[in-house]
């Protein structure tokens, strides 16, 4: 009989109080990795995020990829009680993350000041918009937010069109990234000095973080060199960018040394040499000229397959442009198991991506499905507290913990 493989983050406890994306992209990572997560649910509609993006009636396809593998305790926090239950399970973890408004936690003495007086090793994580001070630490954040203040938005689209929002949340999820880095550093730190930690992660500082190619340009040229969005062709490397094919569009990059295997495949050794052509440098300044070359190359053939296997074949980097429904039956995708099925009482299967980590001795999977409401508010006020029923019933009768009344069914 096999046994099974432990996952990294075995025996680690998280307290969970996030909820849209940033935060609980962080405590996703986590949970794939071993970690026990506990959301600690506001009551009475818990993590908005279970409020957007609908699959069926009530049910959240957002909130079920973001919060899956993670139990939750729905409280309410205005309540004494509530409070002090979860002070007393911030006293059996390791980290809390939390994804309010900066000044949110402590309002109700939940920040690191107090939960370090209740756990003094703890690891506490505060992801926000801006960072927990500077003058936009109050500001309201939203993904779009901080891609439209990092200069994502300014790189993104035609040059003689409006800036573009990325077609998909990527500071928040970005931020989530980091601050799980960071975790995990905390934690090694923590096992080196039993000392713990405060973590301040910015979605604006982690989008800004992402740019190696705009900023350097920018700031080391001390502002010479203004980069500017560049739409569908890359503004230093050419060919490199989206290109009309006869089934739709593909994309190339061809960097230096790639210039004479792709002339080549194309039929056009004459290019390798043309002083119009044979550098990067000239050919960036021709880029409708070398457009025209391979797009009116592509049409010739009666689909994509043939060229795309021909570039291939010489090594040039090169693919179609897949919509969200081609991605999950991608060969690659498929053979790497990045998609798992996670069952849900009412959808049946549910296929999640699953955090993107192969690691030869641990395990990497998604534990089980995103909770309902309160669903393991009995399990954590009775086996991990020590409350007794009829204190839980009590809780209930004084709202001072909700559920779902998809449960009682």
């Amino acid at each position: 009989m096999t046994t099974p493989m432990k996952k990294m983050l075995e025996g680690i406890k998280v307290l969970d109080f996030t909820q849209y994306l940033a935060g609980p992209a962080a405590t996703r990572l986590l949970a794939d990795m071993g970690a026990d997560v506990l959301k600690i649910e506001r009551s009475p509609d818990g993590d908005l995020g279970r409020k957007i993006h609908f699959v069926a009636p009530g049910i959240s396809a957002f909130f079920l990829a973001a919060s899956a593998g993670k139990k939750s305790l729905a409280v309410d926090f205005r309540s004494a009680e509530a409070l002090t239950i979860v002070k007393q399970l911030v006293a059996q973890v390791d980290i809390v993350i939390e994804n309010y408004s900066p000044g949110v936690m402590a309002k109700y003495g939940l920040d690191y000041a107090c939960l370090k007086e209740i756990n003094p090793t703890l690891i506490m994580c505060s992801i926000s918009g801006f960072g927990q001070d500077g003058p936009y630490a109050h500001y309201t954040s939203f993904d779009i937010i901080a891609q439209a203040q990092s200069g994502v938005m300014a790189m993104t689209g035609d040059p003689d069109g409006p800036p573009q929002y990325v077609g998909n949340y990527i500071g928040d999820p970005n931020a989530g990234v980091h601050a799980a880095v960071a975790i995990n550093a905390a934690l090694f730190h923590r096992l080196r000095t039993g000392e713990g930690q405060y973590i301040d992660i910015s979605q604006l500082e982690s989008l800004v973080y992402l740019d190696y190619i705009n900023f350097p340009l920018s700031m080391m040229s001390k502002g010479a060199i203004q980069p500017r969005r560049f739409g569908g062709d890359f503004f230093s490397i050419c060919p490199y960018g989206v290109y009309k094919s006869k089934q739709g569009y593909v994309v190339f990059a061809v960097a230096e040394h790639q210039w004479k295997p792709l002339v080549h495949a194309i039929g056009r050794p004459d290019l390798e040499t043309d002083p119009r052509y044979a550098t990067q440098i000239e050919r960036c300044k021709r880029r409708p000229e070398v457009r025209k070359i391979l797009e009116d190359w592509l049409q010739t053939f009666p689909d994509d397959t043939i060229p795309l296997k021909l570039m291939a074949d010489s090594r040039i980097p090169s693919a179609p442009i897949l919509e969200i429904s081609e991605v999950p039956s991608h060969p690659q995708i498929q053979a790497r198991g990045l998609f798992q099925d996670v069952p849900h009482p009412t959808l049946g299967s549910t296929p999640i991506a699953k955090a993107p980590f192969h690691l030869s001795t641990t395990a990497v999977s998604i534990p089980f499905r995103a909770p309902y409401l309160g669903e393991h508010n009995e399990e954590v006020l009775l086996t991990r507290l020590g409350y007794t029923p009829a204190q839980v019933a009590a809780f209930y009768r004084d709202k001072v913990i909700v559920q779902d009344p998809y449960l009682a069914k």
